[in-house]
């Protein structure tokens, strides 16, 4: 049976977006609403037990006024 190749993923840095959001002024509800996701979903994707899709990333991005390495970081599975 073949192997499966480990791919990179993409984490998030809570703290960051956390930062960033204050610094705008957005509850946490308002960052949901301006990103097209619920709250709930929100929640899963800052504390790590989702992870957010590229275009949520992107959408992230473009609202919080941020490079991919102001909020995410790359994590490289073991070989």
């Amino acid at each position: 049976m073949p192997s499966r190749t480990a791919r990179p993923t993409v984490e998030v840095k809570p703290q960051a977006i956390w930062e960033r959001q204050a610094r705008l002024s957005l509850t946490q509800n308002g960052l949901a609403r301006e990103l097209g996701v619920t709250s709930g979903h929100l929640s899963l994707v800052l504390s790590g037990r989702r992870r957010p899709s590229p275009d949520l990333r992107e959408r992230m991005l473009r609202v919080l006024r941020a490079s991919f390495d102001d909020l995410f970081y790359v994590v490289h599975p073991d070989e």
